[in-house]
């Protein structure tokens, strides 16, 4: 039978380190973000409901989704963050699960979700991960990583579950404030855990 594990952390944690080392043991990734952002283009299930909502100030010339634009307002006003999540956490939750649940042939199969705590996606997991950093790397990351001031890098984090309440809700701890190796070594022994059952 196929366990489903549910990975997650803050913004800037390094979830992408962690998928890529679990895509490269063979294991299948599905990433929640990517899965948003592909119902949010043209013609998809989720791009009017967006447009609707918000409007069309947040379109690019192109017509496309301008996500750093909406971001930038949903971090800074929670009502638009609660109402963009009312439209899209139902949306994408069914995607992902539906992917994760054709993939019959594997033993494990991951899926990628910053919100995972946040939307009760974890009813749905068998075992969940979170990637904790201290927050002076987060902050350094998230300013390094999106371009902007300590400021907003703050703002971003903020906006988010605690890092530490994620970490004490996960079945499993990455601390990825070190060094690559000692990342590593951490998710071997987590993998090897999970193998077991």
């Amino acid at each position: 039978m196929m366990q489903i594990i549910g990975l997650t952390g803050g913004i800037g944690s390094g979830k992408s380190t962690i998928s890529e080392l679990f895509i490269k043991k063979g294991i299948r990734v599905i990433d929640a973000d990517i899965v948003y952002k592909e119902l949010s283009k043209p013609g998809q299930i989720l791009y009017n409901e967006i447009v609707n909502a918000f409007g069309n100030q947040i379109l690019t010339t192109a017509g496309t989704i301008d996500f750093q634009k909406l971001g930038h307002w949903v971090f800074h006003d929670p009502s638009v963050r609660e109402k963009l999540n009312a439209i899209t956490h139902p949306v994408v939750k069914r995607e992902v699960l539906s992917e994760a649940r054709a993939l019959k042939n594997q033993k494990l199969a991951v899926i990628v979700v910053p919100l995972l705590f946040e939307s009760n996606f974890e009813t749905f997991c068998d075992k969940t991960i979170c990637v904790y950093v201290d927050l002076r790397t987060q902050i350094s990351r998230v300013m390094s990583r999106d371009h902007v001031n300590r400021d907003m890098a703050l703002l971003k984090i903020l906006a988010q579950m605690p890092m530490k309440t994620k970490a004490n809700k996960a079945d499993y701890v990455i601390d990825n404030s070190f060094t690559m190796s000692e990342t590593i070594r951490q998710f071997e022994d987590i993998l090897i855990e999970l193998r077991r059952v």
